[in-house]
């Protein structure tokens, strides 16, 4: 209740310090209000507003204090994810916050780029997926003629394994290649 009081009277205070303003910048000068209250009254005022005064002051110096405890803390987190210049003189905070902004721009910067490459590599994975199947199928092709082909060759059975080799060396290292992109 008696916080209730001390806002009530703040408010009071606040309204006829905004009345008087604007009567003194009608007037051009500071007049004197028109409602002169009783000494009684003048008293009982005074030391309501130094309780108040008090329990505000005590109040608003705790809060800040606390606002003040929070941003040291932010900036201590802060100056340990951004990296100092050494082309600055003195480490203000000031400093510091455009170093961050500038590490910001970097690190977007940066992270575009990797988007970029992944997918291009992605298009690349695409591409050597779809020739992988063709030369798979190829490879089909060519057994298959081979199985089904009842005419002899010209080539001895040793060219044909140095073939069948030379394809299966090939063979692994794609499909290696293909796996690095994974």
């Amino acid at each position: 209740m008696e916080g209730n009081f001390c806002n009530i009277q703040v408010l009071l205070r606040a309204a006829e310090f905004l009345e008087r303003r604007e009567r003194e910048a009608e007037h051009g000068y500071a007049s004197a209000l028109p409602f002169s209250p009783s000494d009684s009254d003048k008293r009982s005022k005074q030391k309501s507003r130094r309780i108040c005064a008090g329990g505000n002051r005590s109040v608003h110096n705790e809060l800040e204090k606390n606002r003040r405890a929070q941003l040291r803390h932010y900036l201590e987190q802060l100056k340990k994810q951004v990296p100092v210049s050494s082309d600055s003189s003195r480490n203000t905070t000031l400093n510091l916050l455009r170093q961050a902004q500038l590490h910001i721009k970097k690190l977007q910067e940066q992270d575009e780029r990797a988007e970029k490459l992944k997918g291009h590599l992605r298009w690349q994975q695409r591409e050597l997926r779809v020739r992988l199947e063709q030369l798979q199928r190829g490879t089909e092709r060519m057994r298959n003629n081979s199985q089904g082909s009842t005419m002899s060759s010209e080539r001895s059975d040793s060219d044909r394994g140095g073939s069948q080799l030379n394809l299966a060396t090939w063979w692994k290292v794609l499909s290696h290649a293909i796996y690095l992109l994974l």
